[in-house]
């Protein structure tokens, strides 16, 4: 039988050694703390570098007008989707929904073979290009929607359609497809047989600079001429390097905000070169730009750019589509009185008003009916165009 040893009394070596440990382990669980708080507040700093770092380059990039108009972009296909199963499968005798246009070509008129090739194409392409301008003496970076069959050798003597669209301030060109995903949109509406084929041009008009505010127009401040350059430069490229119907009848501009204020100005100055124009929650007085500077300079030039003073009777017939969101406040106002002006001088236009305000979601929306208005004035037939089902339209004898 083993006996267990007695315990001696703790002494005063004893009590040193264990207070001494007792130290020892306070001291390295406050290291411990203090090594891991240093480090906790190095990866704060690392990461607060980066994330402004990240702002800054961000805001060079333009990010922030996805912010400042309150959406962020989609590069989803969940838009496309929603609109073909809409557009595809109208109720029977049924007038078209308030969002949309009274007289709006009818969706999927007839399950042609057309139809079905249309439906089969695939996807239209956006592709980056630049254009050399001469009038601005630089190149200037364009983003053009090729639509679903554009590169299949059955279409390859179709000619199309242009609508040149006009991003906003701060803006690039690509806002409209990853703001307002105006390539899905005109997808559905060119499968569903809503519209006809269409090519869509969207210019860079900042310059390179998303916070450089041109307002598409020529400014006697700064030089620069960027309603010149579209007019005299980036449509004879496009004309030129795309199988366009290269008429004014076959030819819309538009655009939102500054861009909506843009695109009334330059159709009203060139009516020889676009039969159609739109504005989605644009003004019509020219204005400073959206950071405050006065590019125009004089009573004389801002005369000269303001829509609702230039509002005549126009040799040659020009149709014009007005959209406000009932938010926008002074712009329904704004947009009344334009209504109003174009009525005088028998222009023949139309003005709608929908929910919403200045915003990519308004924009998204109601882009569809802007294309649905263009497609309503495009040529019903011309040589080797492209028709509503995406074939060219034969008559007697020949392709018309």
């Amino acid at each position: 039988m083993r006996i267990a040893r007695p315990q001696r009394p703790a002494g005063r070596h004893d009590t040193w050694t264990r207070r001494t440990i007792a130290m020892r382990r306070k001291h390295n669980t406050v290291h411990h703390h203090r090594r891991w708080l240093r480090r906790a507040a190095v990866l704060l700093s690392v990461v607060s570098v980066a994330g402004l770092l990240l702002g800054i380059w961000g805001y060079t990039q333009g990010w922030d007008r996805y912010i400042h108009y309150r959406r962020l972009p989609d590069w989803g296909r969940s838009h496309e989707q929603a609109l073909l199963q809409s557009l595809s499968t109208p109720p029977a005798n049924t007038p078209p929904s308030a969002g949309g246009l009274a007289n709006a070509a009818p969706a999927a008129t007839a399950q042609t073979t057309s139809h079905i090739d249309m439906m089969t194409l695939g996807n239209g392409a956006v592709q980056d290009g630049h254009f050399d301008s001469a009038t601005l003496g630089k190149s200037v970076a364009f983003r053009i929607y090729l639509p679903p069959g554009y590169d299949d050798p059955r279409f390859a003597q179709t000619r199309y359609p242009v609508v040149f669209l006009l991003h906003g301030s701060p803006g690039g060109c690509g806002d409209w497809v990853d703001g307002a995903s105006a390539d899905q949109t005109a997808d559905a509406l060119i499968r569903s047989g809503t519209i006809r084929p269409v090519i869509i041009v969207m210019p860079d008009g900042s310059l390179g600079d998303p916070h450089h505010d041109t307002q598409w127009g020529n400014s006697p401040v700064t030089g620069e001429r960027v309603e010149a350059a579209i007019i005299d430069d980036l449509i004879p490229v496009i004309d030129q390097q795309y199988r366009t119907i290269a008429r004014r009848d076959a030819r819309a501009i538009g655009g939102l905000s500054s861009g909506g204020y843009g695109s009334i100005n330059i159709a009203l100055h060139h009516p020889e070169t676009f039969g159609v124009a739109f504005s989605l929650s644009g003004y019509f007085k020219p204005t400073n730009t959206y950071d405050g500077h006065d590019i125009w300079g004089s009573d004389a030039a801002r005369s000269a750019n303001s829509p609702i003073s230039q509002v005549h009777s126009l040799a040659q017939p020009m149709h014009i589509l007005l959209m406000e969101g009932l938010d926008e406040g002074q712009g329904v106002a704004d947009t009344n009185a334009f209504d109003a002006k174009l009525t005088q001088s028998k222009i023949d236009h139309r003005t709608l008003f929908a929910a919403g305000g200045h915003s990519w979601e308004f924009w998204k929306t109601h882009l569809l009916d802007a294309l649905e208005y263009a497609n309503q004035h495009f040529p019903a037939t011309a040589n080797n165009a492209a028709s509503v089902t995406g074939q060219p339209i034969t008559t007697g004898g020949g392709t018309t």
